[in-house]
């Protein structure tokens, strides 16, 4: 690509000691060319004003210096980055700073081989759309059959070409896709969907039937007395948690700097963290997941690396800075979609978990996780949509607030994991404080 080239010739020419303060002793970037087309439906229109379809084409990277006295920078790379080199290198020095424990340049032996490139999805973008079309169609047709009158989502196809390069020799140009489209029925429940490649049709199938059927059961809204009870998160909810207490503290920095609830000495030791049958690791290099990648921006390949195993701490986070801070191997970052797993040896089925719940809710959605305290592991959230469920059985939509402590249910020998199929993260049963709304 022309962008390339003449950003990494301009990179060059300030690679020499003529340049003075604004010589360049070592770098590192990654940039992505996308090129992608979106489609919305809003308020059961198709490309109305605000669901209108958009082609977008840009340049999106990140550029790491370090100086020859040893300062560094880091900066956004974008699409005329290229042409106006000699004025943003300047303004890099100005903003560069002092990092005593920097990591320095990186290139492993080996990277990983990975498929993140779907041609059904290239064939999106650049030759046939109306698959797209249809797609929104079909959510419209199959929820209005349903009782469901006011229908929004989205679908878009992107195609990307990205290149990780640095002064160590790193030569990586890759190209791959994604694919994402959401669902929401009356402004009640909605699904997602990411992937690199396109959304089967079993799995299309799952999220809109679940999407109708969560919906209707929504819609009849009862008011609970509430207490301790069975509390189920569903997947996308029991996502938030882990994101939120899981990976904040199980983060490289955080563990570093003391804002974590872990020590370093705490994964020397290997500390039992949850129970003993439940792990947590990352996984960046399944074939066309979201998630996946043969090499971070830094270099370090992807790959696999269990942060918990058996309840044990095993690693942190780790990129190359934290990584040498607590003189451990940089580990794989999570990357989005599918690049955490999350897991018991004894899981159970969703109706396997409903049938046993006495008096319960199952938790469709949260509001304000990021209010929350991650190093505590206390939560009190509010769940505008939550299904009622007794005696095994559905009983109605209803607003809850559940309250208590995740590590703690981690802990419990009475919370469970289940899979439901296509789903990469669990469901959880646990018991909670439920709060019902006055």
């Amino acid at each position: 690509m022309e962008y390339i080239k003449n950003l990494e010739n301009k990179i060059k020419e300030y690679m020499v000691k003529s340049k003075g303060e604004l010589q360049i002793k070592g770098w590192y970037y990654g940039a992505n060319k996308n090129t992608s087309i979106k489609i919305g439906l809003k308020n059961n229109q198709l490309g109305g004003a605000y669901s209108c379809p958009r082609a977008e084409e840009s340049i999106r990277g990140k550029i790491y210096i370090i100086w020859n006295d040893d300062r560094r920078s880091i900066a956004i790379l974008q699409s005329n980055t290229a042409r106006n080199f000699d004025k943003m290198v300047e303004l890099w020095r100005r903003a560069s700073y002092v990092e005593i424990e920097g990591a320095d340049i990186y290139a492993a032996q080996k990277y990983p081989q990975v498929k993140l490139f779907d041609e059904e999805v290239n064939h999106l973008i650049y030759s046939d759309q109306d698959y797209l079309f249809e797609l929104l169609d079909e959510y419209k047709n199959e929820f209005g059959s349903n009782g469901i009158n006011d229908v929004n989502g989205s679908v878009s196809a992107s195609s990307f070409q990205q290149y990780i390069c640095n002064s160590k020799g790193l030569r990586i140009c890759n190209r791959s896709t994604s694919f994402s489209t959401f669902i929401l029925g009356d402004d009640i429940y909605g699904r997602s969907f990411i992937s690199r490649k396109k959304i089967c049709k079993p799995k299309k199938q799952q999220i809109i039937q679940d999407s109708i059927t969560r919906i209707n059961q929504l819609k009849t809204r009862i008011k609970i007395s509430g207490g301790e009870m069975e509390v189920l998160l569903l997947p996308q909810v029991m996502e938030s948690f882990i994101q939120h207490y899981l990976l904040n503290n199980l983060n490289g920095s955080n563990v570093v700097n003391k804002r974590s609830i872990f020590s370093l000495d705490n994964f020397n030791q290997e500390v039992e963290a949850i129970r003993k049958d439940m792990s947590l690791c990352i996984n960046t290099i399944t074939d066309y997941n979201q998630g996946s990648y043969i090499s971070t921006f830094e270099g370090v390949p992807g790959g696999e690396a269990f942060l918990i195993k058996n309840g044990k701490l095993k690693t942190p986070i780790l990129d190359l800075k934290h990584g040498k801070k607590a003189n451990r191997k940089a580990t794989p970052v999570p990357a989005g979609k599918g690049s955490i797993q999350f897991y018991s040896n004894d899981m159970v089925t969703l109706q396997e978990a409903i049938e046993q719940m006495d008096k319960g809710i199952i938790v469709c959605d949260l509001l304000g996780m990021h209010t929350q305290d991650p190093t505590s592991g206390n939560y009190s959230l509010t769940s505008p949509n939550s299904i009622y469920v007794e005696n095994g059985r559905v009983i109605g939509g209803c607003k809850a607030v559940i309250s208590g402590n995740i590590f703690k249910d981690l802990r419990s020998q009475h919370t469970k994991l289940g899979k439901i199929n296509f789903e990469e993260i669990p469901f959880a049963l646990i018991k909670s404080k439920v709060t019902g709304e006055k």
